[in-house]
């Protein structure tokens, strides 16, 4: 414990002026080693992250052992990196700064609020009520004894990133639903609810749903799902064969009927998103709201039904059995088989073989790699849907191109090979 006579000392050692100092002196100490808090980090935040604070709300750290670290708000997802300070810094809870460390501006002892367009005036005020001289009459300096919490020589830096999602997929294969004949399978350890899967998945709740959404994860007792493809075809089928059972004209698909005719064929959870998935608004009549089914998403589904057998198919009989696949009125078209078939129009005859974007390797490299394996070189269109899940709002599609492939001109059009062809 530091006396005012000692601190005038070293005030003297350190050759300052008592006169233009203040009259509090803060004396810093250092914590005995088992009395340092080490559980305190650092974090740099933008106005966004600090807003969310401020506000109350949540941020979560998500990551097992064996991956990067991020940081969740309700709708973002941010990088965490380990970055080093040129300097020490030290932890002081209530330090007062230069504008609160006079002792008519410590009543409240908290520097922090203080009014940053005044700080100047008042330390000078504070200032002038010291002596002229440091061999003068003395003013009573105040001592103020503050522990140093922690000293840091790193922090943690938040860069806004891209959900990381892959992990979801995996987490719900193993539990696809097969019909409910098949639930005996079901290792019923492996079933996820929403938070277990929200603690698992690096993603915000927001991104998290979205992309149940997308993926067509369905809830049931209570557990997401997503159905086995053969199933859901089986499904699929109920409804779109209760078209011509019923003269349905193709928007004025009845909601209750379909709930009604199959719920004796399909839980109805599963039928109810199964629906929802298929099906949008049409046309409401008489206060009734009538449904059309998504064409587009229909023909690519029923493309994907027969690319599943093994092989190359002729590409006129694929096209003829595929609009014979799809009920009356509905257009299927070459475009919807951008991202789950290629079509190799310079072989007799012309050649459709199934080439899903999910069966894909999930590493950049590797994906690349399997891509110019499979066909030596591609168009921007052909291959954007295998790789723009890659692209961010600094990296697009053509970057990624530019950066992992290799550019030429081929009959006037620009394509991408290997970048380093043998």
């Amino acid at each position: 414990m530091k006396t005012p006579d000692e601190v005038r000392k070293i005030i003297k050692i350190a050759k300052l002026h008592e006169p233009e100092l203040t009259e509090i002196t803060q004396v810093l100490r250092f914590s005995e080693p088992e009395k340092r808090n080490d559980n305190l980090k650092l974090l740099l935040l933008d106005d966004n992250l600090l807003k969310e604070i401020e506000s109350g709300k949540e941020l979560i750290f998500k990551g097992d052992p064996d991956e990067n670290v991020v940081l969740c708000t309700g709708n973002k997802t941010y990088d965490v990196k380990e970055a080093e300070t040129s300097n020490s810094l030290l932890l002081i809870p209530d330090l007062l700064f230069a504008a609160s460390s006079g002792l008519d501006e410590t009543v409240n002892n908290n520097s922090m609020e203080c009014d940053s367009d005044t700080s100047f005036e008042k330390s000078n005020t504070s200032l002038n009520k010291s002596t002229e001289s440091d061999e003068g009459s003395k003013t009573p300096r105040k001592i103020e004894h503050k522990d140093v919490v922690n000293t840091f020589f790193t922090y943690y830096e938040l860069k806004p990133c891209k959900p990381r999602l892959s992990k979801l997929q995996k987490l719900l294969d193993p539990t696809r639903y097969q019909g409910l004949e098949l639930e005996y399978k079901i290792d019923k350890s492996k079933l996820l609810n929403y938070d277990s899967i929200c603690n698992k998945v690096q993603a915000s709740r927001a991104e998290l749903n979205e992309e149940l959404e997308k993926i067509q994860a369905i809830e049931i007792d209570g557990y997401y799902r997503l159905l086995e493809f053969d199933y859901e075809f089986r499904v699929l089928s109920y409804m779109l064969d209760l078209i011509d059972e019923n003269s349905w004209p193709l928007d004025r698909i009845s909601k209750e009927v379909t709930m009604d005719s199959l719920k004796d064929l399909v839980p109805l959870p599963i039928l109810e998103s199964m629906f929802k998935f298929y099906t949008s608004n049409s046309v409401l009549e008489n206060g009734v709201q009538f449904y059309e089914y998504k064409q587009d998403k229909v023909c690519k589904f029923l493309a994907r039904v027969l690319l599943k057998s093994a092989g190359k198919f002729n590409l006129a009989e694929f096209l003829q059995a595929w609009r014979d696949s799809v009920p009356e009125g509905m257009t299927t078209s070459e475009s919807l088989l951008s991202g789950i078939a290629l079509v190799d129009k310079l072989s007799t005859p012309q050649v459709v073989w199934g080439f899903a974007e999910s069966d894909l390797p999930e590493e950049i490299n590797e994906r690349f790699k399997v891509l110019f394996q499979t066909k030596a070189k591609w168009t921007v269109d052909d291959i954007s849907p295998y790789i723009e899940c890659y692209a961010t709002e600094k990296l697009n599609v053509n970057a990624l191109l530019t950066k992992y492939a290799r550019a030429s001109t081929q009959d006037g059009v620009r394509v991408f090979s290997a970048k380093h062809m043998k």
